[in-house]
């Protein structure tokens, strides 16, 4: 081998160990995140280690990356400070000249490039066209842009060394003064700009300041790189065959990584959830290890236990009793019966419930978007929710209920519809649209002759082709903003909303025949917006309580509106929400990917004119809200052939409350089914026992009786676990599961 081809080798090599070296620094970061969010403790070390075999195949490639580009841009010689001192004072005055104004000029055609991008990427955004077209687009301007401002910038530089190199400051000077250049202008346009990315042309820049914007991973690599590209130039005098061991050496924290470590549930369950670098590495070596192609792997905790048969995995349906383990569980699945405890109807408790409910009656759903269980009715001592709990002493309220997931188009649409998310025709997208295989209860309201009435405020909830629109005489948008926002919303729209509503409860063919009527609030979803008049600070959740309490002001003037009118002796109103808001719980900032109680536990609130309040403490869900409403307007459920049926129950006996009947113990499952954005969780809640799992596979346990902030992980103590996870594996058996898979790019 020639030198210049060993000097090359031994740059590569360098570039590796320097790789090494990263992966040691970051996995030290990486696994104080993992152990910070746990809720139990766990061995540093052992976090360090398996993490560290995990990033490592990719930080090897990153590294050989960095030292081909090296090699590249530094033929002669591996880059060092020294050598590029020596290497710009041997430099003639213009040339020194050249580089000094390149370096300024290249800065402002960055930032220039980097504002056009964003510019030509909202445009492109709004446009109702497919992901691979903008995607194109954008690449293709993006493309244009960088070569029309490095021509414009090297020209431009020659230009003006040729005729005043004497005034061009030094090129330290000029790289300072580039570096302020592009540090000030992403200060200014991030802080000109709004979380939400709407506004002026550089407000999408304001999206950088979102609190759940978790930038550690990218920051990690950008480390990383910088590793590998500074500090070769220090290793070169280390022997070849040193270099080369140090360079593999860590192979063998990815073979243990890959193998026994990550059987450890609690440690893999760490790095899964809150490891920033690991947990987007995890997926990939899954993938790639992935022998049957099923999805699961056996390797890196996949928990694939015949990684040559796709029937076997643990997303898979063990079939009882047949010696077969097909979900990988480590037995086979045994015959479980869901009994509940439902008992039969106190004797005459329907023809009481149907002689006390009203006739005719009408029915307002209210739907506050990310609204907390925790209000004022339920012990909150900050007045939030002065209308709502002045709704709840009238009403029934259900203390313990849940949401279908933990964000909205994974909750709300199957609420509607009466079925678990799993069970519809969602396709696979952020924003879930639904099939007409799945019919939504304004559909068949408005088929059995009720006047149905939809009133909004965001472009979700009435556009055509999702399915909320669907069955609606009436879909009122006066609310609405004119531009879409796609998210982070920062728009106020409770007032006009409630506005709206009233002008439609109001016209005179409401009082005609019954009516179904549905308001949907969206404020308190982030972005929050503080209210003079309910201004409790400047943190986080101050400002979600504003948003909350704005709310609840304007659904207090429909409340009223409904209830001192005409319509209050014959309007029932039903009031939840989607899902909850976290605020640092288990580490987490607003919604979505997990199922933790502050994400899925909601208010629900029953009010039917006549009905003695009451509170349910039995959990309960909002999948019942669909047989609850067909039961109050006296209209029969769907025969349950093919794709119509509901999953819910009716609380039409819990709200009314006949002689001797008491509410009884039900199964409560959240299902938040996986999407571009989010993996599926699911949780199996019977008698205060809440079993968490993902892909089928129980991920934690905990008692909520004892622990409802969910610390205390007992899903190692087989006999509290195995007959829930026995029970959890027959609720899914029974359901009529709709597979979605990912669209092909």
């Amino acid at each position: 081998m020639s030198k210049p081809a060993v000097e090359k080798t031994r740059r590569l090599l360098a570039s590796l160990v320097a790789a090494s070296a990263a992966t040691a620094v970051v996995s030290v970061a990486d696994s104080h995140f993992a152990r910070s969010a746990a809720s139990e403790p766990l061995s540093g070390t052992s976090l360090w280690l398996t993490g560290a075999g995990i990033t490592w195949p990719v930080l090897f490639m990153l590294g050989l990356a960095v030292g081909a580009a090296s090699l590249f841009l530094h033929p002669s010689a591996a880059p060092s400070v020294s050598r590029l001192r020596s290497q710009i004072q041997a430099l003639d005055a213009e040339a020194r000249a050249r580089l000094g104004v390149s370096v300024v000029l290249g800065a402002l055609g960055f930032v220039m490039w980097t504002a056009l991008t964003a510019i030509w990427a909202t445009r492109l955004l709004a446009l109702d066209a497919g992901g691979g077209v903008v995607g194109a687009a954008l690449g293709l301007s993006a493309v244009l842009a960088a070569l029309l401002l490095s021509g414009a910038t090297l020209g431009l530089a020659s230009s003006v060394a040729k005729r005043a190199a004497e005034r061009v400051p030094s090129v330290a000077v000029c790289a300072g003064l580039a570096a302020v250049v592009v540090i000030g202008f992403f200060v200014a346009a991030i802080s000109s700009g709004t979380t939400s990315g709407s506004g002026g042309p550089l407000a999408i820049f304001g999206v950088f300041k979102r609190p759940e914007l978790d930038l550690r991973a990218p920051g990690l690599v950008l480390l990383s790189a910088a590793v590998c590209y500074a500090l070769p130039a220090y290793l070169l005098r280390v022997p070849g065959l040193v270099l080369a061991l140090v360079a593999v050496a860590p192979i063998g924290l990815t073979l243990r990584s890959a193998g026994q470590a990550m059987q450890e549930r609690r440690l893999a369950l760490a790095l899964e959830r809150d490891a920033p670098l690991a947990r987007m590495v995890l997926p990939r070596l899954r993938k790639l290890t992935d022998g049957d192609r099923d999805g699961f792997a056996a390797r890196f905790g996949g928990g694939d236990c015949d990684d040559s048969k796709p029937e076997i995995n643990p997303g898979a349906e063990d079939v009882p009793e047949n010696s077969l383990d097909e979900d990988c569980s480590g037995a086979d699945a045994k015959k479980v019966t869901l009994q509940t405890e439902e008992k039969p109807a106190p004797k005459d408790a329907g023809a009481w419930v149907a002689q006390h409910l009203p006739q005719d009656l009408n029915v307002l759903l209210i739907t506050i978007d990310t609204l907390r269980f925790d209000l004022g009715f339920m012990g909150y001592a900050r007045p939030v929710s002065r209308n709502l709990d002045r709704l709840a002493k009238v009403s029934a309220v259900f203390e313990n209920s849940y949401a279908l997931a933990s964000y909205t188009s994974k909750s709300l649409p199957p609420m509607l519809i009466g079925k678990y998310p799993s069970e519809t025709h969602r396709g696979w997208s952020h924003f879930n649209r639904f099939g007409k295989e799945d019919t939504f209860i304004a559909e068949r309201l408005q088929q059995a002759g009720l006047r149905t009435v939809s009133v909004q405020s965001y472009w979700y909830f009435f556009q055509k082709g999702v399915g909320f629109e669907r069955g609606f005489d009436v879909v009122n948008t006066d609310a609405a903003p004119k531009a879409i926002q796609m998210e982070g919303d920062r728009t106020v729209s409770a007032d006009k909303l409630t506005d709206a509503a009233i002008a439609e409860l109001s016209k005179p063919e409401m009082t005609k025949k019954p009516f179904f009527a549905w308001v949907h609030y969206v404020d308190p979803h982030a972005e929050y917006v503080r209210h003079e008049k309910h201004d409790f600070g400047s943190a986080s959740r101050d400002a979600y309580d504003s948003e909350v309490a704005f709310v609840d002001e304007h659904v207090g003037r429909l409340l009223d509106m409904v209830q001192q009118g005409p319509l209050g002796k014959k309007t029932a109103v039903i009031v939840t929400s989607d899902h909850g808001e976290a605020f640092g719980e288990h580490g987490m900032i607003r919604h979505g990917f997990e199922i933790w109680e502050e994400l899925v536990r909601v208010p629900f609130i029953v009010h039917v004119p006549g009905a003695t309040p009451r509170r349910v403490s039995e959990a309960r869900s909002i999948i019942d809200v669909v047989p609850t409403v067909l039961d109050l307007l006296r209209l029969p459920h769907p025969k349950g052939e093919g794709f119509d049926f509901i999953s819910g129950k009716s609380l039409l006996f819990d709200v009314m409350g006949p002689p001797g009947h008491s509410p009884a113990k039900r199964i409560v499952f959240v299902d938040m089914s996986a999407g571009p954005n989010n993996g599926e969780r699911q949780a199996f809640i019977e008698g205060g026992m809440k079993l968490t799992a993902s892909g089928g596979r129980p991920t934690a346990l905990y008692d909520l009786n004892s622990d409802p902030a969910e610390k205390k992980d007992l899903l190692d103590d087989k006999e509290k676990s195995g007959p829930l996870i026995d029970r959890y594996k027959a609720f899914r058996r029974e359901l009529r599961e709709v597979k979605v898979r990912p669209v092909p790019k």
